[in-house]
């Protein structure tokens, strides 16, 4: 994924990348955020879960401070969640005024 060219991608158009865990999903998205600016959405149903990040392939903290991520590790562990909850979540990041959305998932 060193030498993927995304100087295809529409800076200004939300990308969508979805996958099997540890695909690369997680770095290609930096690699886009990085580039062209955005911030990453999280799309997989276990990650919002805060205390799951290795087991879920979440990303370092590290990798969460080279660019904006959002929806992850955000709920408790023992709290209730649900894909109607994520949408509702999701919404104000997908507006207008929002930088653009990078949304990456890999849950089955």
């Amino acid at each position: 994924m060193k030498n993927l060219d995304i100087s295809s991608i529409d800076p200004q158009t939300p990308v969508l990348i979805a996958g099997p865990t540890a695909s690369g999903k997680s770095a290609l998205a930096l690699k886009i955020a990085e580039a062209q600016g955005g911030v990453i959405i999280n799309a997989d149903a276990s990650q919002v879960f805060d205390g799951w990040r290795v087991l879920t392939a979440r990303p370092s903290a590290e990798d969460e401070a080279q660019a904006p991520h959002a929806l992850y590790g955000h709920v408790p562990f023992t709290a209730h969640y649900s894909a109607g909850q994520w949408i509702r979540d999701v919404t104000p990041l997908l507006s207008e005024q929002s930088e653009r959305a990078i949304i990456v998932g890999g849950t089955g």
